[in-house]
């Protein structure tokens, strides 16, 4: 044996930094052996680098400087008790940070808990490993709530456990209620997978010559070092311990812990000499390394007073590269000291402060890389995080609260001056969603709405349920489009989209009863149908896509394998909002669409030059004229001289209405007429040979009412036109029992009855003009979709009788209006008084009895 020593201040130099890892994607270095050996306190140098090594570098200090006892079991015991598992339980404690994880010693935990048990065999006629599979379900429970697997006396630290998984407290309910349900035989696979493979696939103990794993946990139960191979036995526990810690080294990238580890783990043995377990635990590691070839992480670094025999000495000194430069051709002649590196230290001077070989808190933990490596995933993290975030909450906010925004890309929330307040209102096309108002006044009109518009949804529902029972039945969607939100408080729009939508739901179900199913799709324009243009673009968009949807279906039909699945083709619209501009906008852009569209109080006489596929159900406002042209000159009690027509500049309803008005009066030669919007001018006209009529909108009647300051003997006739039956049926007539005010209603009919039939039964009747011509559809080999209903609509020109009278659109060749407007259509003149909580029919002309022959000159007077 050489006599060359070294100084203490040279140790550091000749270990130097092997527990530091190079870099991002080097291999695991080949960690050697190091033995540290001195006459004096040679403790002091690993006690040294335990305090040199601080909190950064995974490594435990433990006393290996007891004597080997002559029996095989025990000498099995005290390696596996008094060294291996304080190895494992110092090391999985010690690197426990979060964003590397602690190292799971699951391989050597489940060897240490079988060996730790020492059974005798079973007998013969047991059942064969009942024992081990026993255990292996107590382990695996163990594992799931993080119960101890050994118990150890009060020396070795009561409650240690070698390896515990111990899951997170929201996983921990339901992994109790899945041990009840799921069988033990399938935790056990599921808990042991791994382990198990990697049991039957070392070779330490043969295996293979146990027919699964229960059958080897069998033998390690009953006294392996007794019965089988002892030193064996202990290599397969040194091997479980390398590794896992090889695979605790091992970067997978699916691993939610993918952060590397910066740092090898050390093994500092205190009081190696010859004949010790320390001396017995560097042999078997020298031993499973060559033996496996597998390479491992773990640095030791051991200290004693005498070196432990080579199989040959060296002839010079033994140094680290020198070491590695030999170190392949001592693996493959399987030398019994490949891996030992004696390193002889000076003893230190007397009486003199001797050097450390360490300095405490020393160690050069370079981390600059590793935190950026763990900062950045985390920023990366939560950047996407809450880009997703932020993303979904816009989406949220920008498709009306939707929990799916992607599934709601129908819905948009549009907000006119971007400020977020009560000026903004959901828009777009619902198959479920409803179309609400902010909660305030007049909640039982807007709890009305939504109870409407879910009855309509689950019609949806069971026109659904018909068509998957008769697949032979017709099966199309119509997209009623109004006013369902306003922001106007004094607005009527509301109540009137609530009748349409009773009148729409009862037309559906009567559809249904008579085996037409029908689904109906609500859009919302805004209010003032102000966004008309953009919802009637995403329902030409749904549209196409039905169309697409159906031709590709009909294509698969035509080839081998199951059809593809057919949707409910959209064959056209009704409502409309009214007559506006924009409204006009809106029906050009759906029959550029294919899509044909009802209006339902839509009554400008200009409204069909709109599209040819337009059609409405309401009559034209010149006839409305003439009705109240009839009305005044016939059948008010004085004479009339003066006429102050109310218009609104700018709403082509009001302007078109007031226009046809004073054309109409002039014809019945009343000479002094005044079209105004000025509100001085109507408070003005005073005299009962006087009427004014109002031609705007329901919003503003209340105004025109107010200014009436006339006396009481000289108070003008008021009419109004028909779109104050929202304000009639929103009930805001004024108190007053001396007011009277006569208007024009396209439905009601008959003397009794409330006023809520008239705007439900014009909807009714647009519903059923669309299922009639579905109805009529006859397959000619051409799809039905909105140009095949259409071209049903306008070659049929008798229609129906209706809710609201004869329907009919054939005007021949004397009248310069289109086919899309009904003709002699009925309209009545109603009075309702100031307190009354109904109005009465006056007078009825036009078609209300399905008799074409009968004109609006032919009126029935129905008034005292």
């Amino acid at each position: 044996m050489l006599d060359n020593t070294i100084p203490i201040t040279d140790v550091k130099e000749r270990i130097g930094t092997r527990w530091q890892r190079p870099s991002l994607f080097t291999q695991v270095v080949e960690q050697p052996i190091f033995h540290l050996v001195r006459r004096d306190k040679p403790d002091d140098l690993t006690a040294q680098l335990n305090d040199h090594l601080g909190s950064g570098v995974p490594h435990v200090l433990v006393t290996a400087d007891q004597a080997l006892p002559d029996n095989e079991l025990s000498t099995s015991v005290l390696l596996r008790e008094q060294l291996l598992d304080k190895v494992a339980l110092g090391l999985g404690r010690h690197d426990a940070r979060r964003w590397q994880g602690r190292i799971r010693f699951r391989r050597y935990a489940l060897a240490s808990y079988l060996l730790e048990h020492n059974e005798e065999p079973p007998a013969p006629d047991e059942v064969p490993n009942r024992q081990a599979r026993e255990l292996l379900g107590t382990y695996v429970h163990g594992r799931l709530f993080g119960l101890s697997h050994r118990k150890h006396d009060a020396e070795a630290g009561a409650g240690a456990r070698v390896e515990q998984l111990g899951l997170p407290w929201y996983l921990l309910l339901p992994a109790m209620l899945l041990s009840w349900i799921v069988p033990p035989a399938v935790r056990r696979g599921v808990i042991l997978r791994r382990p198990a493979r990697w049991f039957m696939r070392q070779h330490y103990l043969s295996p293979r010559e146990s027919a699964d794993f229960p059958s080897f946990a069998q033998r390690l139960l009953s006294t392996p070092s007794v019965y089988e191979n002892a030193n064996q036995v202990r290599k397969l526990l040194v091997h479980a311990l390398l590794e896992d810690l090889a695979d605790a080294y091992t970067r997978r990238l699916w691993w939610w812990r993918w952060m590397r580890r910066d740092y090898y783990p050390v093994l500092l043995l205190q009081g190696v000499t010859p004949g010790t377990t320390g001396e017995l635990l560097i042999s078997l590691i020298n031993d499973v390394r060559n033996e496996t070839g597998a390479r491992d992480p773990l640095l030791v670094v051991a200290s004693g007073s005498e070196e432990l025999p080579h199989n040959t000495v060296p002839a010079t000194e033994i140094t680290v590269q020198s070491w590695q430069d030999g170190l392949l051709v001592a693996r493959r002649k399987r030398s019994p000291t490949a891996w030992y590196l004696p390193l002889r230290v000076a003893n230190p001077p007397i009486d003199v402060e001797p050097d450390r070989a360490f300095h405490r808190w020393q160690a050069p933990i370079h981390a600059t890389r590793a935190r950026i490596l763990r900062v950045v995933p985390a920023l990366l993290a939560v950047i996407v995080v809450a880009g997703a975030g932020g993303w979904y909450v816009k989406e949220w906010a920008q498709h009306c609260g939707q929990l799916r925004p992607w599934a709601g890309g129908d819905l948009i929330w549009a907000d006119p001056d971007g400020l977020g307040d009560n000026n903004g209102e959901c828009v777009g096309i619902s198959d479920g969603y409803v179309f609400s108002q902010p909660a305030g006044e007049g909640d039982a009109t807007r709890e009305a709405l939504a109870q409407a518009q879910n009855r309509i949804h689950e019609l949806n529902e069971k026109a659904a349920e018909l068509h998957r029972n008769q697949k032979d039945l017709p099966y199309v969607t119509i997209v009623y489009f109004s006013v369902l939100t306003t922001t106007n408080s004094d607005s009527t729009a509301l109540t009137a989209a609530l009748e349409e939508l009773r009148g729409v739901a009862d037309a559906q179900e009567e559809s249904r009863m008579a085996r037409l199913p029908l689904r109906v799709l609500i859009a919302n324009g805004g209010e003032g149908m102000r966004h008309a243009p953009e919802v009637a673009a995403r329902i030409n968009a749904i549209a196409r896509e039905a169309d697409s949807t159906n031709a590709s279906a009909r294509g698969d039909t035509q080839r081998p394998g199951a059809p593809r699945e057919a949707t409910s083709p959209v064959v056209g619209v009704v409502g409309l909002g009214g007559s506006r501009q924009i409204t006009k906008e809106a029906i050009t852009d759906l029959g550029d669409g294919g899509l044909p569209t009802i209006g339902i109080t839509t009554s400008a006489d200009s409204m069909w030059e709109s599209s040819k596929l337009y059609f409405q159900v309401a009559p034209p406002n010149r006839d409305q004229a003439a009705v109240v042209g009839r009305y005044i000159q016939d059948h008010l009690n004085v004479p009339i001289r003066k006429v102050t027509i109310y218009q609104e500049i700018g709403d082509a309803y009001s302007e078109n209405l007031a226009t046809d008005m004073r054309r109409e009066l002039i014809g019945r030669g009343i000479a002094e007429i005044n079209v105004t919007d000025d509100n001085e001018s109507v408070a003005r006209s005073c005299g009962r040979d006087t009427v004014l009529f109002f031609a705007g909108r329901s919003e503003r009647l209340n105004e025109f009412l107010s200014n009436q300051t006339c006396d009481p003997g000289e108070r003008p006739q008021l009419i109004a036109g028909d779109d104050i039956t929202k304000f009639v049926l929103n009930d805001q007539m004024p108190d007053h029992t001396d007011l009277r005010l006569d208007y024009v209603s396209f439905n009601k009919l008959q003397h009794s009855g409330s006023t809520s039939q008239g705007r439900s039964a014009l909807a009714r009747d647009a519903m059923k003009l669309l299922g009639q011509a579905v109805d009529q559809f006859k397959y000619n080999g051409l799809p039905l979709n909105g140009l095949t209903v259409w071209n049903e609509l306008s070659h049929t020109k008798s229609m129906l009788t209706g809710s609201t009278g004869a329907i009919v659109y054939d005007r021949g060749d004397q009248d310069l209006m289109n086919d899309q407007v009904p003709v002699h259509k009925a309209i009545t003149i109603e009075r309702i008084e100031g307190g009354a909580q109904e109005s009465r029919t006056l007078l009825v002309c036009g078609d209300h009895q399905a008799n074409k022959d009968q004109r609006p000159e032919g009126c029935t007077w129905l008034g005292d």
